[in-house]
């Protein structure tokens, strides 16, 4: 065979060349190139947006909550309600939450972790049930078991609360939504009238316009304090029935005025404890100014915070 010619040394040593230089700029590419950020490792696998049903266990309750076509979430067990959106807000939270440590799941013993009777256990959707425990070591966290592991996660401090079925309805009397046209309170009734104004009956507890539209803003706004069980062995003593632009209505019983107004729902078996200072603007017409600059500020009560650590009709 011949030897190769100095042309032919030539060609090789430049074909070699040129094969170093695409594996230097591939490898070059390689280590420069753009990774993108792995997908964050959360204490539930399914995106919060994609979650449509929640089940929670509380003691004896079982509450199951599911997301309706416009985003709202309602209860459907163990009673149809509107569902209170700062509680389903923390658990949607807790799915999406990112563990600051990951342990075996009995790394730990259960009666430090809370986990020998976990005060709440969630399951979104059809995934494995997850249950939130005690306090952990670190400020503010606490221990989570999923079906793999046993987590430290940061969180509202879910089980710090009243976590009966009652807790997780809408603290609002009415829907946002909700249009009344017809108000039947235990002294007088309020019909909305064609040019958009209310008739009151009887003519002699008409008060004017702005009473009467001063009244059913404060049915708009009404919102409780707390949601507890119906006390069946309390008794109404007057009711008032709301009509609604959708031809719906709905029965709410007086239960008492002070030291707090309590309102039962009895479709619903649920009593709402409101200001005592909400029972004349609700139920007799009366303008919130004429009740004082003092108490006219408390008629709407602050939202009790979810997290005390940190923060249909």
């Amino acid at each position: 065979m011949a030897a190769p010619t100095p042309v032919m040394r030539a060609r090789l040593l430049f074909n070699l060349a040129l094969i170093a230089g695409v594996i230097a700029l591939a490898g070059l590419w390689w280590a420069t190139r753009p990774v993108p950020a792995p997908a964050p490792d959360t204490v539930s696998a399914i995106p919060a947006d994609a979650i449509r049903r929640l089940e929670v266990h509380a003691g004896d309750d079982v509450i199951v909550l599911e997301r309706g076509d416009a985003g709202r979430w309602r209860l459907v067990e163990p009673v149809a309600a509107r569902a209170d959106p700062a509680r389903v807000a923390a658990l949607l939270q807790l799915a999406a939450a990112e563990p600051e440590r990951h342990l075996e799941r009995d790394a730990v013993d259960p009666a430090t972790t809370g986990m020998d009777d976990p005060p709440i256990t969630v399951r979104f959707n059809d995934e494995a049930p997850i249950a939130v425990g005690g306090r952990g070591p670190s400020s503010g966290s606490r221990y989570v078991r999923t079906a793999h592991a046993l987590l430290l996660v940061r969180l509202p401090d879910l089980a710090g609360r009243s976590l009966d079925w009652a807790s997780w309805i809408d603290p609002a009397v009415l829907a946002d939504d909700a249009r009344p046209t017809r108000l039947t309170l235990p002294t007088l009734t309020l019909d909305r009238a064609a040019t958009g104004g209310w008739r009151v009956q009887p003519a002699a507890a008409d008060r004017g316009a702005d009473y009467a539209q001063a009244t059913v803003e404060a049915w708009r706004h009404a919102r409780a304090l707390a949601i507890e069980p119906a006390d069946a062995s309390r008794e109404r003593t007057a009711r008032v029935t709301l009509h609604f632009a959708d031809r719906s209505e709905r029965h709410l019983d007086v239960i008492q005025r002070t030291p707090e107004l309590v309102l039962r729902d009895p479709q619903r078996g649920i009593d709402y404890h409101l200001a005592a200072n909400q029972a004349e603007p609700l139920l007799e017409m009366r303008h919130p100014d004429t009740l004082g600059r003092s108490r006219a500020g408390a008629l709407q009560p602050s939202a009790i915070p979810l997290n005390p650590d940190a923060n249909g009709q």
